[in-house]
């Protein structure tokens, strides 16, 4: 039996959330006719999978291997006593934020000068309180964690031997979910958080009101270190008014100051890789710079990996200059996979909506009506299954948050198992797709 394949498809069924903390601990022990043994590191987690997770494992291994399992699981009797465990997996090592991500380095362009006066601010000893907290948001790829990586160096020196903590939302509530399960760890996770000087939280946009009583902890946690005046920077790819959490926690985040990231435009662009390609010795001519920049436009990080695939290719063959003819040849792949996955979606996007008869604005739209719900919904799981797209890119392109695309996923897959005719019509889309 092939776990890891089996975790794959866990993963697909169950959010980050929760399949981090409760299904990664799990091993495979043994397969014994329809029986699959598993092994967990404590009792609590035992217990809450097969009150919560069984049926979804036990799909996965149906999917996997073709046949029917039922799952037992034992408690590994040589673990460490849970609390150790929540301390080893929780506990704060040294965290070192990257040296190459300063805000020296971060090419701020006008449009983007009232981000650069904010973070400047912040970074000061005196900071307003207008600046508390500070909420930055952004496209995928457009420097947030560059950002929260300089703010967080330059405030360890302002507070020296005061704490930092630096983490993602999925962390804090994989965290808080593990340590409910074990109430008298509640008060230690509550303190340590509380103790710090400077809370820096990336990727708040999957706080999302499914977690009701997370929100609730991180309410109560923001409260305590507001009202203590410690500085609080959080991060998200859609500003608070879109964020589906509660109106309260809304209204904390919007107290302080709420800025973007925007989106490079092709000056901001050509400025970036002119700069990094010097950086790596590879000082491009402006031929080759526009080239680039116009071929990625929307992600800095595909950006930057292509001047370090220019890079290794003129270091390991020991050139002096790349040619504008030897650049296009050696990001072509890159470029035909950008090219492709766009054709692509817009294919399906295009068929879809050819084939419900309705309007593709409308399918991207946020209008609840219901002949628009399943084409939207079909179109979600195509992209997903077809183009590899992950959650966060299809939530952009719908303009709807990650939880809501995962919800469609797993509507179109429950379909799909009960409905033998629109199951049909969705291997037809697959075939057509797959095959382009």
């Amino acid at each position: 039996m092939d776990w890891d394949l089996v975790l794959q498809e866990i993963s697909k069924k169950i959010p980050d959330t929760y399949y981090k903390p409760f299904i990664l601990p799990l091993t495979f022990e043994e397969m014994n006719d329809q029986v699959v043994i598993l092994k967990a590191p404590s009792e609590i987690i035992k217990s809450h999978v097969e009150n919560k997770y069984q049926k979804f494992i036990e799909e996965a291994l149906e999917t996997v291997s073709g046949d029917k399992f039922r799952i037992e699981i034992n408690v590994d009797e040589g673990t460490k006593p849970i609390a150790t465990f929540l301390q080893d997996k929780f506990k704060d090592e040294s965290f070192e934020f990257n040296p190459e991500y300063t805000l020296d380095q971060f090419i701020f362009s006008e449009m983007n000068k009232p981000l650069e006066i904010a973070c400047s601010m912040i970074l000061q000893k005196n900071t307003s309180s207008s600046f508390n907290p500070f909420y930055i948001y952004g496209n995928i790829g457009v420097g947030k964690t560059h950002l929260l990586h300089a703010l967080g160096a330059g405030l360890e020196k302002i507070y020296q031997s005061k704490s930092i903590k630096y983490i993602s939302i999925n962390t804090f509530l994989s965290e808080f979910v593990i340590n409910v399960q074990n109430r008298q760890n509640l008060d230690s996770f509550r303190n340590k958080y509380q103790s710090y000087s400077v809370l820096i939280v990336d990727d708040m946009q999957y706080l999302t009101s499914i977690a009701e009583k997370t929100q609730d902890e991180f309410y109560n946690l923001f409260n305590f270190l507001f009202e203590r005046k410690r500085q609080i920077i959080l991060a998200a790819d859609k500003p608070i008014a879109d964020l589906s959490i509660q109106e309260r926690l809304k209204s904390r985040f919007m107290s302080g100051t709420q800025v973007e990231i925007l989106d490079p435009d092709s000056k901001l662009r050509e400025e970036i890789i002119s700069k990094k390609s010097q950086q790596l010795g590879l000082n491009l001519d402006p031929c080759s710079v526009t080239y680039i920049s116009e071929n990625f436009k929307s992600d800095i990080r595909a950006m930057t990996g292509c001047l370090n695939e220019l890079s290794l290719y003129k270091n390991a063959y020991n050139l002096l200059i790349l040619t504008d003819e030897k650049i296009r040849e050696i990001l072509r792949t890159r470029i035909e996979k950008v090219d492709k996955h766009e054709n692509q979606s817009d294919n399906i996007l295009n068929h879809i909506c050819q084939y419900y008869s309705q309007e593709k604005s409308a399918i991207l739209g946020k209008s609840r009506r219901s002949e628009y719900i399943m084409p939207r919904h079909v179109s979600m799981y195509l992209l997903y299954e077809i183009c590899r797209m992950n959650k966060s890119q299809i939530g952009k392109m719908f303009n709807t948050s990650h939880q809501t695309v995962l919800s469609a996923i797993e509507k179109i897959e429950l379909k799909l198992k009960n409905e033998e005719k629109f199951k049909r019509n969705i291997d037809s889309f697959r075939k057509k797709f797959e095959l382009q």
